[in-house]
């Protein structure tokens, strides 16, 4: 039986380019990626989601199920012949990044392709990672003391893991 959290770590891992510890901290008091699968499996139809992380269950067997090729099959998985299955891994990377759920309305409508989102939660909109790659925090939400930007900043490793 599959572990649908622990492939959906392990798919978001290989999507993202982040680490397990990121993604999944041992002590996560926050738990976005629980949030992140409801929304996952919410917004896709006809049990999509469980499919897709099913799929990736089945590369990843087939790999060995080492963890050392999350990249290679979350890469197979984005390169795959079923455009909806395609869109749907690019809004869970959107997701991750930004805490919002996209949607693409495509060129027959007058925004022509225009994308637009719904943010999940405020905690989801604090905790995107595209705040870790621009080494930054969002505005009112910080972790850090006053008077940090005195400082040089630690370098990008340092905000894609979670400090232990």
């Amino acid at each position: 039986m599959i572990d649908y959290m622990e492939y959906f770590i392990r798919l978001s891992v290989g999507l993202t380019g982040f680490t397990r510890d990121a993604i999944a901290p041992q002590i996560d008091p926050i738990d976005i990626k629980t949030v992140y699968l409801q929304v996952f499996r919410k917004n896709l139809a006809n049990g999509m989601a469980d499919q897709i992380i099913a799929n990736y269950y089945g590369l990843n067997q087939a790999e060995g199920g080492q963890d050392k090729n999350q990249e290679a099959i979350a890469g197979a998985l984005l390169a795959g012949t079923y455009p909806d299955e395609v869109l749907a891994l690019r809004q869970l990377i959107y997701l991750w990044y930004m805490g919002a759920w996209p949607t693409v309305l495509y060129d027959q409508s007058p925004t022509h392709g225009q994308t637009f989102s719904a943010i999940v939660s405020a905690t989801s909109y604090t905790q995107g990672l595209v705040w870790r790659v621009m080494q930054s925090h969002p505005m009112g939400s910080s972790n850090y003391t006053y008077g940090y930007w005195a400082s040089t900043p630690p370098p990008l490793q340092a905000y894609l893991e979670n400090p232990a």
